[in-house]
């Protein structure tokens, strides 16, 4: 079963799919055969590994629903690199399984960290959107946790197992697009909160519209799925052009009811990128000058023209016809 919102449902309830603010500790049943700790050297933020992430899962969820979650981070990590350090957090629909996992989330994080005390715990269970918050309304995210406050950086995806539901095609494009925050934040390195945010870009269109448009190339390519699947997705994503309003930009949309269109537009732009420059362009070199050379520096030097310019050209690119837009989908 599909459904065109289910990407944006999962991230909206959460003001954002990915968050970098400073956290405290977090929690869940350990599968310790595919810890980080099997790899036989550091994982080093930004650079690939040979370690696996870590998956944690509250009581009610069925082994079905993690070996799903552990078959997709496959996938992506070996279409786009293998970053971490990463944890898994899979959350079931009962409260008090998720209450519980939220202790072991908790203290896992008081475990790996010397910077976090017992003292934090309450801190940690309290925080915004836990896994209560995540059994009752469900939605995928990544957190961020990288700051001068906390001496482990890790990233943390939590799948919860309601919109999308885990028997629906959606919770696989789901997890994709959750990995593919991984890979974006994995190559900015810094510590400082406002610095991660402005590379990333603050408003969805261009980490969402990223993460959303290579979740789906990528499973249109995946073995069994339907030739028009791609593009049946990129017309449904393209009615949110119909729903700006008179001079409205996309690019200035925020987190809110109507970041849908940023996160739908946002796609469209990253298939109209790719599908000028070439996909290893984007993925690739870009994130790999990201550090050194700064947001717009890096667009122009592996996209050669300005972010405002490319921009201008898309603006024309959607008052084209529907059958000229798909021509460029694969």
């Amino acid at each position: 079963m599909m459904s065109k919102i289910s990407v944006f449902s999962a991230c909206i309830l959460l003001g954002a799919c990915i968050d970098s603010t400073p956290d405290a500790p977090i929690t869940g049943s350990m599968d310790t055969s595919d810890s980080a700790e099997t790899s036989d050297s550091p994982i080093l933020w930004g650079e690939e590994t040979d370690a696996v992430p870590e998956f944690y899962a509250a009581s009610d969820v069925p082994p079905s629903q993690i070996d799903r979650v552990r078959t997709d981070y496959e996938t992506a990590s070996q279409s786009w690199g293998n970053f971490g350090p990463l944890e898994y957090w899979i959350v079931g629909n009962d409260l008090d399984a998720a209450a519980e996992l939220d202790e072991e989330y908790c203290a896992v994080r008081i475990a790996k960290d010397h910077n976090l005390t017992e003292d934090e715990q309450q801190y940690c269970l309290e925080r915004d959107y836990n896994f209560e918050d995540y059994a009752r309304d469900g939605g995928a995210g990544l957190n961020v946790v990288r700051s001068d406050y906390e001496a482990y950086s890790v990233m943390l995806i939590t799948m919860a197992s309601k919109y999308p539901y885990p028997d629906e095609t959606d919770y696989i494009s789901v997890g994709y697009h959750e990995y593919f925050h991984v890979v974006q934040s994995a190559h900015i390195d810094s510590r400082d909160h406002e610095e991660r945010q402005s590379l990333m870009v603050e408003n969805p269109w261009w980490s969402e519209g990223g993460a959303e448009y290579m979740a789906q190339l990528l499973y249109s390519r995946q073995p069994g799925v339907e030739s028009g699947y791609l593009k049946e997705r990129m017309t449904w994503k393209m009615q949110s052009n119909e729903l700006l309003e008179e001079g409205e930009d996309f690019t200035e949309i925020p987190y809110s009811k109507r970041a849908i269109i940023a996160y739908d537009l946002g796609a469209w732009f990253i298939a109209y990128l790719i599908h000028h420059v070439g996909e290893d362009a984007y993925r690739v070199h870009f994130y790999d000058d990201l550090n050194s050379e700064g947001w717009e520096d890096a667009f122009i030097g592996n996209f050669g023209m300005s972010a405002d310019a490319m921009l201008a050209d898309f603006e024309d690119f959607l008052d084209e016809p529907l059958s000229v837009q798909l021509d460029i989908s694969p």
